[in-house]
C-alpha cells in the first residue's frame, strides 16, 4: 500500500535592507529550480512587513510563480531601539502593542496555512512568527549572516532544530556554511584591460549621504582623479539627486539602482569598492578579489564587528565615520591604492555560491 507524501509548506520570515532580502530571494529561486521542490514543498510563505522590500521583491518572484505555490503575509512587529532617548523609549511602548498583535496574527497563519517549518534570517519581522512557531512546536531553521549575532536570531537560535551561520562561533551550536549569496551576480566575461584603479563606492541608503557628501569634497580638493582612477558611485533611489553634483567629474560614473547582475559585473571589472558592512555586500565583493574600503553605518554594532574581521582575514581597511577626520582617512585610503589592480583568483563562483543553498535545502526538505 502506498502512502501519500505529506507535503510541506514553508514559512520564510525576516525584514531589513537589500543585503538581507534579497538573500532570502535567491534562497527561494534556488529552492525553486530544484526537483525536490516540486515533489516535496506544496506552499510556500513569505512573512513580512506591509510596503515593504521584502513585499516588492516577492511580488516580483510571483508573477513567474505558475504552479500558484508562493504566497505572501504581512505581520506587525516591533523593533526594540537600545538609544536612551525619551522618544526612543515610548516608542519601544507603543511597538511592543504592535508585536503583540503580531505575535497572534503568526499564530493564526501558522495554523490557517498549515505551516510545517519556519526559515528565520534577520530582523524584527521574524520574531513574532518565531515565537509562534515555537508555541506551536514547529520546525524552525535559522540563518545568522553577521559575526555578531542579532536580537531576533539569538532568541530564534534557542528554538531552531537546526542553525546556520556565515562565520565560525557566531551562534553556539551553529554550522558555519558561509553567506546566502546570488546566481545573478556571477560574471564569467574577463573585462577590458585598464591602466587605471576602479573604485566601486556602495553607501547604501541607510544615513550615507555624509559619505557621499565627503567623497565629494575629496574628488575635488584631495584627488587628482584623471591620473589614476574611475569611481562607479551606486547612490540608490534616496540619493539619486546627487548624481549631478558628481558630473562634473571626469571618470565618475552615478547609479540610482543596479540590479543583482549589473552589480555583479561592476564587482567583476571593479578593483577596491568602498562599502558599508554589510556581510552580503562583502561577501560578494571579496568573491571577486575585491580590495575593501568599509566604513560601517555609525549606529551599527554588527557592522563593526564584520569590518573588524575583514580586516584582520583579508588585511582590508576598516574607516570609522565617527572619526573627527574620517574625510581625511578615506581621502588617504584611497591615494594608498592608487593604482591598484587587484589579483583575480581562479575560482568556480557556482560551486561557491550553491554550497550554503545546498545545505539549507537539505534541512529544509528532510
Amino acid at each position: 500500500m502506498h502512502h501519500k507524501i505529506k507535503k510541506l509548506r514553508i514559512a520564510m520570515a525576516g525584514w531589513g535592507t537589500w543585503g538581507h532580502v534579497f538573500p532570502i530571494r535567491s534562497l527561494l529561486e534556488f529552492l525553486k529550480n530544484t526537483p525536490e521542490y516540486n515533489h516535496q514543498v506544496e506552499k510556500l510563505y513569505r512573512f513580512g512587513a506591509k510596503k515593504s522590500l521584502e513585499e516588492k521583491v516577492f511580488h516580483n518572484l510571483q508573477e513567474h510563480d505558475t504552479e500558484h505555490k508562493l504566497n505572501f503575509v504581512s505581520v506587525y512587529s516591533w523593533k526594540y531601539r537600545r538609544e536612551s532617548y525619551r522618544k526612543s523609549k515610548l516608542k519601544n511602548i507603543s511597538d511592543f502593542f504592535l508585536f503583540m498583535v503580531g505575535f497572534f496574527q503568526s499564530i493564526f497563519y501558522l495554523l490557517y496555512y498549515r505551516i510545517t517549518i519556519v526559515f528565520c534570517k534577520w530582523w524584527y519581522v521574524a520574531l513574532p512568527v518565531v515565537l509562534a512557531a515555537a508555541l506551536l512546536h514547529k520546525k524552525i531553521i535559522v540563518h545568522e549572516s553577521d559575526t555578531r549575532p542579532g536580537l531576533v536570531n539569538k532568541i530564534a537560535a534557542r528554538f531552531a532544530k537546526k542553525v546556520f551561520t556565515g562565520f565560525e562561533w557566531a551562534l553556539p551550536k551553529g554550522e558555519t556554511v558561509g553567506q546566502i549569496l546570488s546566481d545573478d551576480i556571477i560574471i564569467e566575461t574577463s573585462p577590458e584591460q585598464t591602466s587605471k584603479t576602479l573604485v566601486l563606492v556602495v553607501g547604501g541608503s541607510q544615513g550615507s549621504k555624509r559619505l557621499y557628501q565627503n567623497l565629494l569634497h575629496i574628488l575635488e580638493f584631495t584627488l587628482d582623479i584623471e591620473s589614476g582612477y574611475e569611481f562607479f558611485i551606486c547612490l540608490w533611489l534616496v540619493n539619486e539627486e546627487m548624481s549631478t553634483l558628481f558630473d562634473k567629474f571626469p571618470y565618475v560614473h552615478t547609479y540610482s539602482f543596479l540590479s543583482q547582475k549589473e552589480m555583479g559585473e561592476l564587482y567583476n571589472t571593479c578593483d577596491i569598492a568602498i562599502t558599508r558592512g554589510w556581510t552580503t555586500s562583502l561577501a560578494e565583493q571579496k568573491l571577486y578579489d575585491m580590495k575593501q574600503i568599509i566604513v560601517p553605518i555609525p549606529r551599527t554594532h554588527d557592522q563593526y564587528d564584520n569590518a573588524k574581521r575583514y580586516v584582520r582575514v583579508h588585511n582590508d581597511v576598516m574607516i570609522n565615520q565617527r572619526d573627527a577626520d574620517f574625510e581625511s582617512q578615506l581621502g588617504n585610503a584611497i591615494k594608498h591604492f592608487k593604482w591598484f589592480k587587484k589579483v583575480r583568483i581562479q575560482k568556480d563562483k557556482k560551486i561557491i555560491i550553491a554550497h550554503a543553498k545546498n545545505i539549507i535545502r537539505e534541512t529544509l526538505l528532510a
